[in-house]
């Protein structure tokens, strides 16, 4: 799935941007007094290469209890593994690891490298945002349109169906699917993804209102063009600067979704989500509660949470910036 949707991507959103450079260029120069969007935008660009090729280039480096808990560099922590990458000070009973260049970043308690997570964290969001940008985007895309266009009962229906989709709480139904299925990263896209495309249906729909009473659409109709030529010359290119920044708040909101639902431990075990990884240290041993995770406080393994949640609160952040700096740039009133 995620590589039909790369496909997807690349055959209607890459392609048709590199053909139309005039178009491209003019972005670029309604963007260039907004530099935090170009920053945002060049993050997101190297998040995506890193979640999509990272696993490739940094395999598995398997379980390493030995180096459990080794600090980044710069740092040092309590020594309480069998080994250290590092050196090694303090007395008998107070001994302390340094932070080491084999592992910049850290380890968690099952002493992978935080950099390999961060990597296996950058690819669950990436799954999420192709799957999101692929297959949801669309659909609700095209629906607005089709309810825009023909009105009456294709209208009536269709807004109905969507009313009763937005009542629905996504998350009832992935957990529903949790007891049934066991969880799985595609149960939580198909059951978000299912239930999160009415709002921007709904924008759609109005703009394809307002779109469709215009003077070129009204000549191109009474000369006898079909919907679907409308949709596709007259209606889509115009209201994709209503799309594009409800895709990027759509994004950010899956990513933030998914990493929630895996911190609280809903997840595949398998996949490395930045959530699960936070977990493993915000969960840690609290004097007379129960064990979850860690042996050991929190603050004293600070690494293990502090870097996937920078990682996600940055991406999140770039995701909303460029939806914000894009929805100026394509708005033809400019």
């Amino acid at each position: 799935m995620l590589l039909y949707g790369v496909v997807f991507l690349v055959a209607y959103g890459v392609v048709p941007v590199a053909r139309n450079r005039h178009a491209v260029w003019r972005l670029l120069t309604r963007l260039q007094n907004r530099p935090i969007t170009i920053f945002a935008g060049l993050y997101l660009l190297v998040f995506f290469v890193v979640g999509l090729f990272g696993p490739i280039v940094y395999e598995d480096p398997g379980l390493n209890f030995g180096y459990a808990f080794q600090p980044p560099i710069g740092f040092s922590g309590e020594l309480t593994a069998p080994q250290c990458a590092g050196d090694v000070t303090g007395g008998a009973f107070d001994r302390r690891c340094h932070g080491s260049w084999s592992y910049p970043l850290g380890t968690n308690h099952r002493g992978y490298p935080l950099g390999y997570l961060l990597i296996e964290g950058a690819r669950i969001a990436v799954y999420v945002t192709v799957f999101t940008a692929a297959f949801v985007v669309p659909i609700a895309t095209g629906l607005g349109i089709v309810t825009g266009l023909h009105g009456g009962i294709v209208d009536d229906i269709l807004m109905s169906i969507i009313d009763v989709q937005m009542s629905i709480p996504a998350i009832l139904l992935y957990f529903v699917g949790y007891a049934i299925f066991n969880p799985s990263l595609l149960l939580l896209l198909v059951s978000f993804g299912l239930l999160s495309w009415g709002g921007i249906t709904r924008l759609v729909r109005s703009e394809t209102l307002r779109r469709r009473e215009r003077g070129h659409v009204l000549v191109a109709r009474s000369l006898g063009a079909p919907n679907s030529y409308l949709a596709r010359r007259h209606i889509l290119p115009n209201v994709t600067n209503t799309v594009v920044p409800a895709m990027f708040q759509l994004l950010a909101l899956l990513v933030l979704i998914e990493a929630g639902i895996a911190f609280l431990g809903f997840h595949e075990l398998e996949l490395y989500s930045w959530g699960s990884t936070i977990s493993e240290s915000i969960n840690a041993q609290i004097a007379g509660q129960h064990q979850i995770r860690a042996d050991r406080p929190a603050s004293d393994i600070w690494w293990v949470s502090a870097f996937p949640a920078l990682i996600l609160t940055v991406t999140i952040s770039a995701l909303k910036v460029v939806g914000d700096g894009l929805r100026d740039a394509l708005d033809p009133r400019l």
